[in-house]
């Protein structure tokens, strides 16, 4: 395993940059968020994951590990391959989806592009549980977005002591179809 590859930037595309270290120029298949963030001539430590298949070998490189992470916990879900793990975050990034997949945002993450309304509806149910910590750490200021249902149960958890944004949170964690804020609340509470 090829854990991270450090060096100068020797060409950056769309969704690649080049990586010249130890004498070896590493092609590295990014997000537009990394390609973003990589110059031609700067030094660099990036994160990688390498992938050996049947289609050929690929090594995936990312701007943190939080990206690493994320681009991860996306290949866990049925249906999503590298490719497309790599095309969400170029879409959005690891904070956002949170965000998203805290709320069952799917409208945001059916915009990424090649993510259709099932495909994120497939990511939100089964990353939410497998994030359930980050979501707790989302950092302040991180807005999560909740429906007039929502709004209510996060009054009540402010009226209970909670700040907004953990309130936010917390609602965004448990919520589901067809719930009252009552319930919101009693499982946020509880959770």
């Amino acid at each position: 395993m090829i854990a991270y590859v450090k060096g100068k930037v020797t060409d950056v595309t769309v969704n690649t940059v080049t990586v010249e270290a130890g004498g070896l120029g590493y092609e590295l298949n990014v997000s537009a968020f990394c390609a973003r963030a990589c110059a031609v001539g700067a030094d660099v430590k990036l994160p990688t994951f390498l992938q050996v298949g049947e289609s050929g070998v690929f090594l995936y490189g990312f701007v943190d590990r939080a990206e690493k992470d994320m681009f991860l916990r996306l290949q866990s879900v049925g249906g999503v391959g590298a490719k497309m793990a790599l095309g969400v975050l170029s879409g959005v990034t690891p904070t956002d989806l949170i965000a998203c997949i805290a709320h069952g945002d799917t409208t945001a993450l059916s915009r990424v592009k090649g993510i259709g309304k099932k495909t994120a509806e497939r990511i939100v149910f089964e990353l939410r549980d497998k994030i359930a910590k980050e979501i707790q750490e989302l950092p302040t200021g991180v807005t999560v977005p909740v429906t007039a249902v929502d709004e209510e149960a996060v009054m009540a958890l402010m009226a209970l002591g909670f700040n907004k944004n953990e309130a936010m949170v917390a609602v965004a964690r448990v919520q589901g179809e067809n719930m009252t804020p009552e319930q919101i609340v009693f499982k946020a509470l509880k959770g």
